[in-house]
């Protein structure tokens, strides 16, 4: 029974179905298989049918056809090979027919008839035009608009086979395809970020057997500015190529870049403005080159570039009119209209060069550029020259007077369109380095061996004869190159005539000495820089050190026996040193003392800065102290040298302050008065500038504690910049005791500039101050009247001025080392405007006011033209102000003979007294000043009446003191009122009339006698002003 029900069951389902089936359609599909199908083959379906039962996918399918070797699949919804097709299938093509039934959910049936359709096997599939595309898009493109085409072909001759359909991968927002490959925009790119690519993929699947597809890769980048239009070779020859486009349709461009490519690597890239439209490139090309070239559009968000166009064919001229120099043809193009014409740009109008020529109108000539060789002739530095000249070069080992020369010529290069050096060509047999080598050789030999004159003068003679060789002439060395091996030979040769024992040789060896250490010495100036060379076991060592600017001070180990230490500079130069092991080509030195000789390049002195030299002592059994050789003398002298320690770590150390040759001598050669003196002139600047230092500190305190007085700001600071100048003095003489280079000598020297500018100022400011005393006679008694400076006048002349100018100096030195004594030395501007000038002018107005207030003063205290108060202050301000004269005198000779101290012991000395002199002087300056602010406080010190008596008193006692009276009224105890001038024979001009009750106020202490012409006096001045009396 389960049996029987099983097998009617589909025929009933199957007329279930039926009854509420729904035809999709009454024609008859195809469905395609090739010929000779494998079992599990897939038949292709129609497009019609395969559209129609793509919806379908989830409805369970049954065939009824009969068919029996083909099967419907509804896992994939296609019809497969159930077994291989017959080989009768094919005759038999018009029967095989069938109905696909479609069971789907809701009752609904779908009914396909369908023809299976045996076809020739399906060989090529749909191919697009390239694997990739890129399409750079605007983001302000329409929606709708076309983006591109894609272009599909199939290559089957069956028409069938080469039915194509075109879709994504996936589904796409952005974009959209058609059948016919166009590409189209469907959504708003203004969302999306510039230049970010949007990455896709296109299946192009025929409807032959077996289906077959291809899938391209889309990249579509949204931009801000659109490809270039119209972009086309204008002309393209073997030897230039022009390139012309249309700006882009969308967007700004910011610039252009062009690019050509040879096969697949770029050969050539240039960007250009972006009002251009139009490249001129110069690239050797052919026809048998694969090059295209390419021009991107830039702007702020990014670049578009354009595709990569093919650049061909090849013309062979181009001809045109135009204006070139002699050295080409006009460049040709097609301008507007299709004229052939010149091209033109900013540059200029462009011309084909001739082989050598260059340039945009080929004006110049194309020139080889300075090469360096090295041959067996040895090296050479060739120069630059033109195209097709020769140059001529002497060999670097043949004497000069041979006249043999290299020669080499600058050609052009067709192929790299430039000049180019050919190989050298030795026309003239030139020595080679080994066989110079050779040479050394021998002489090396038969110097070990020499006992004779003549034997060292042949070695003399060869090394003298080498140097005139271009490697080792400093006239032609920018050629030549200076050779190492040679070099080190030849000092070992030199090495053997410094160690031979002169003094055993028969006959005069004075001559020969002084001329193997001239070729020493020659030999030295043909080193390069910088470099050192040294004989195998440092019995001669050369160098040659470059003397940079503005470089710290630092130790150059010349051979075992010598160091040296440059100080700073302000100027680039070479030093040659020269250092032998001993002294046997010397006379009367130790023959294990070493000598060392430095020299400089330019042949300039070197100056008053010091440098220090180091020379190991021959042994300990005497005290060394160094020496230098005095041309002019022809002996060894300690002029400009001082000994700073005679055993420095196992060496003498001194300093100097000029080149020349130098060794050491035992001290017992010298006599012990010169070193006395010597030393007395080293120590007594540093003894005398450290007791003015003491003193000004004294006399500093002196004027700040005045009792009962107001200080001074501007005397004050007077002093204390005085006090800093004999500081920074001190310093520096204590420098080169100490040792070692003191580094802070150039902020000391800014510390002198400042002070020196600012105590001049201040000195203005108190002279000044006193100039306003003597004038100002007319204001009355209720105004006090004092001999001070104002707080800002002391500010802008004491610390304003002088902080300027220093800063100025400081600005403008860029970095040098400010040595006032090398300044001297050369016209220095900074020097003149910065230091000179200013304390120059300072000074010379201090000196004016101080003549001016004697002259103001005197002239005042003769004619007696101001108050008694006044006249008793005139002496100290004339005193004050002749004292002055000379403490600017004694201080500006100090300041110079300061900067001058090394030429000579007098300047030292003088230094010296001066120095005490303005001590002295200051002193005397400081008390009268002291003084006459006293009499002036003296003289406004209140308003009571006692007070006021008192001060009348003291005024009539100091009166009396300085001015010339009778002997009995000096006696007596009464004191003539007017100070005894009617006594004196002066007579009281017409308009002065003087009343003793003017001055005596009623029932004071003093009282009026005889006739009105004595008054009686008790106190002395000075018993209140103690200071003034101490000073």
């Amino acid at each position: 029974m389960f049996r029987l029900l099983v097998f009617h069951l589909p025929p009933l389902l199957l007329l279930l179905f039926h009854i509420h089936s729904v035809r999709s359609s009454e024609d008859v599909f195809d469905v395609r298989i090739h010929e000779g199908a494998d079992k599990g083959s897939r038949l292709t379906m129609s497009q019609e049918l395969q559209k129609s039962t793509e919806p379908l996918g989830h409805c369970f399918g049954q065939l009824e056809t009969d068919v029996d070797w083909i099967e419907w699949k509804s896992s994939r919804s296609a019809f497969y090979t159930s077994a291989q097709m017959p080989l009768s299938a094919t005759k038999n093509s018009n029967n095989l027919v069938g109905t696909l039934h479609l069971l789907c959910a809701g009752n609904q049936m779908h009914t396909f008839p369908f023809r299976v359709h045996i076809t020739h096997r399906n060989h090529h599939p749909p191919t697009f035009s390239r694997n990739s595309y890129k399409f750079y898009v605007p983001t302000t493109l329409p929606i709708g608009s076309t983006i591109g085409i894609l272009e599909v072909k199939d290559q089957d001759p069956v028409i069938y086979n080469s039915e194509r359909k075109l879709a994504f991968t996936k589904d796409e927002p952005l974009v959209e395809i058609l059948q016919d490959g166009t590409f189209k925009l469907k959504a708003d790119l203004s969302v999306l970020t510039p230049y970010t690519p949007q990455r896709m993929q296109i299946l192009a699947i025929d409807y032959g057997s077996p289906q077959l597809f291809t899938i391209a890769n889309i990249t579509l980048i949204p931009v801000t500015v659109s490809m270039v239009r119209e972009l086309h070779v204008n002309v393209a020859t073997e030897e230039y190529q022009i390139f012309e486009w249309e700006h882009p349709e969308y967007g700004v461009v910011d610039k252009y870049r062009l690019g050509i490519r040879r096969d697949d690597q770029v050969v050539y890239e240039e960007e250009l403005e972006a009002a251009k439209t139009l490249a001129l490139t110069k690239i050797p090309l052919s026809n048998t080159m694969n090059v295209s070239f390419q021009v991107t559009a830039i702007d702020e968000n990014g670049e578009t570039s354009s595709e990569w166009i093919q650049i061909g064919p090849i013309d062979r001229d181009v001809i045109c009119k135009g204006e070139c120099s002699r050295g080409g043809t006009p460049l040709c193009y097609v301008g507007a209209f299709n004229r052939v014409e010149q091209f033109v740009d900013a540059r200029g109008a462009h011309c084909l060069c001739y082989p050598g020529f260059m340039g945009v109108s080929c004006e110049t000539i194309d020139r080889c550029a300075p090469e360096r060789t090295v041959d067996v002739w040895g090296g050479v530095d060739w120069t630059e020259v033109n195209t097709n000249i020769s140059l001529l070069v002497p060999c670097p080992y043949n004497p000069i007077t041979e006249n043999k020369f290299l020669e080499r010529r600058c050609s052009w290069d067709t192929e790299a369109g430039r000049a180019v050096w050919e190989r050298p060509q030795d026309r003239n047999s030139c020595q080679t380095q080994t066989s110079v080598l050779a040479h050394l050789g021998l002489i090396g030999t038969y110097s070990a061996k020499a006992a004779t004159i003549s034997a060292i003068n042949t070695v003399t003679r060869f090394v003298r004869d080498l140097l005139s060789y271009p490697s080792f002439s400093r006239e032609l060395s920018k050629h030549a190159h200076f050779d190492q091996k040679i070099a080190e030979m030849t000092a070992l040769i030199l090495d053997a005539v410094v160690q031979a024992d002169l003094d055993r040789i028969p006959g005069n060896t004075t001559l020969i000495r002084a001329d193997t250490w001239r070729i020493i010495e020659s030999f030295s100036l043909s080193l390069p820089v910088p470099y050192s060379l040294s004989s195998p076991d440092n019995g001669v060592h050369m160098k040659s050190i470059e003397w940079v600017r503005h470089a710290e001070p630092n130790d150059n180990l010349i051979g075992k026996k010598c160091r040296l230490q440059l100080p700073s500079t302000d100027e680039n130069s070479i030093i040659r040193v020269v250092c032998t092991s001993n002294a046997t080509l010397f006379e009367l030195l130790e023959p294990k003392s070493p000598v060392m000789s430095i020299k400089p390049d330019n042949g300039e002195p070197f100056g008053s800065t010091r440098m220090s030299i180091y020379l190991r002592f021959p042994d300990t059994l005497d005290n060394y102290t160094c020496v230098y050789y005095d041309e002019e003398e022809k002996a060894w002298s300690t002029k400009g040298i001082r000994r700073i320690e005679h055993n420095y770590h196992g060496y003498v150390k001194c300093e100097t302050n000029h080149f020349g040759v130098f060794s050491l001598l035992p001290d017992r050669l010298f006599y012990n008065s010169e070193s006395f003196w010597k030393d007395l002139a080293s120590h007594m600047p540093t003894v005398t500038s450290f007791v003015t230092l003491i003193c000004t500190v004294l006399l500093l305190f002196m004027a700040a504690v005045q009792k009962n007085q107001p200080i001074d700001c501007a005397f004050l600071f007077y002093l204390f910049f005085v006090f800093m100048i004999h500081l920074a003095h001190l310093l520096l003489f204590l420098a080169p005791q100490v040792g070692e280079p003191f580094t802070f000598s150039t902020l000391l020297h800014f510390v002198l500039q400042f002070c020196v500018i600012a105590s001049s100022g201040l000195l203005c400011l108190v002279l000044y101050s006193i100039h306003t005393t003597i004038i100002s006679y007319d204001i009355k008694e209720e105004e006090p009247q004092g001999c001070f400076s104002k707080p800002f006048h002391v500010f802008g002349m004491g610390i304003l001025t002088p902080s300027i100018f220093t800063f100025t100096t400081y600005y403008f030195l860029d970095g040098r080392d400010l040595d006032i004594a090398r300044l001297f030395e050369r016209t220095d501007w900074l020097f003149i405007s910065n230091y000179l000038l200013p304390t120059a002018v300072l000074f010379s107005i201090s000196i004016v006011y101080a003549v001016w207030n004697v002259y103001i003063a005197s002239g005042t205290r003769t004619n007696r033209r101001c108050s008694s108060e006044r006249l008793l202050a005139l002496g100290p301000a004339i005193s004050a102000s002749v004292t002055s004269l000379f403490m600017v005198f004694f201080f500006c000779s100090a300041l110079l003979l300061f900067f001058f101290r090394e030429h000579s012991p007098m300047a030292i000395f003088f230094f010296c007294m001066f120095q005490f002199f303005h001590v002295v002087t200051a002193f005397f300056f400081a008390s009268y000043l002291f003084r006459l602010r006293f009499l002036l406080q003296r003289g406004f010190d209140g308003n009571d009446s006692t007070d006021s008596l008192e001060r009348k008193r003291d005024i009539s006692r100091a009166l009396l003191e300085h001015v010339d009276t009778k002997s009995d009224i000096a006696s007596s105890d009464r004191v003539v009122v007017d100070g005894g001038f009617t006594e004196a024979g002066f007579t009281p001009a017409s308009h002065y009339q003087y009343t003793p009750s003017e001055y005596i106020p009623p029932g004071s202490m003093t009282h009026i006698d005889n006739n009105n012409r004595y008054l009686v006096h008790h106190q002395n001045i000075f018993e209140r002003a103690p200071m003034v009396s101490i000073v």
